[in-house]
């Protein structure tokens, strides 16, 4: 759990997902909704989140601009969520390989880390859902393997959609993009799983 005795600093590192606010309709994304909820959860806390999400980056890139996005800012806590497009253009061990390095350099620098699964999608030729499935099996295993906690997103979106597909629907801006009340339920999810 986040100690939020002294001051918390959250860095969310992603991808469009993480980083566009236009399919939310607004200034907002689940980085300032998780930032809302963590001040009323722990309303004495001293709580900044930062948003250091990228359009179109896979794990590949997040790595080349950790150290400027995400050290310079001296975290307490990295949130990495990817894998919508490393699924596109990253083989599934370098993807592995990759989110093992960001936790490692993570930790060197003295920052907790929450690994999160990615949203599920509409299934499209460049997506397929057996492919994603298994990035997200990947984070979950590697979260077992270096004792690092996972949020699972991909599993909370799958949940909406076993229960009620047109929930679900309503929760997504387009094939692959949550809109504002998908990005609420994606810090929610955050929200439990540091609290």
């Amino acid at each position: 759990a986040l100690d939020v005795g002294k001051p918390v600093k959250v860095v969310c590192l992603g991808d469009s997902v993480t980083g566009v606010y236009y399919h939310t309709g607004s200034r907002r994304a689940y980085s300032e909704l998780l930032a809302v909820a963590l001040g009323r959860t722990h309303p004495k806390a001293d709580v900044t989140v930062v948003n250091a999400g990228v359009s179109g980056n896979t794990t590949r890139d997040a790595l080349a601009r950790l150290e400027r996005d995400v050290l310079g800012q001296t975290p307490t806590l990295v949130t990495v969520m990817f894998g919508l497009n490393d699924v596109a253009r990253v083989q599934l061990d370098d993807y592995r390989k990759n989110l093992n390095k960001i936790v490692g350099k993570c930790r060197e620098a003295g920052a907790e880390v929450l690994l999160c699964t990615p949203n599920n999608v509409i299934e499209t030729p460049g997506r397929p859902s057996g492919r994603l499935r298994e990035y997200c099996q990947a984070v979950r295993e590697l979260g077992k393997q270096l004792a690092v906690p996972v949020c699972d997103i991909y599993a909370e979106f799958d949940n909406v959609r076993d229960r009620d597909p047109m929930s679900w629907r309503l929760l997504m801006s387009d094939e692959i993009h949550p809109n504002m009340d998908g990005h609420r339920l994606i810090a929610e999810a955050l929200t439990r799983t540091l609290t």
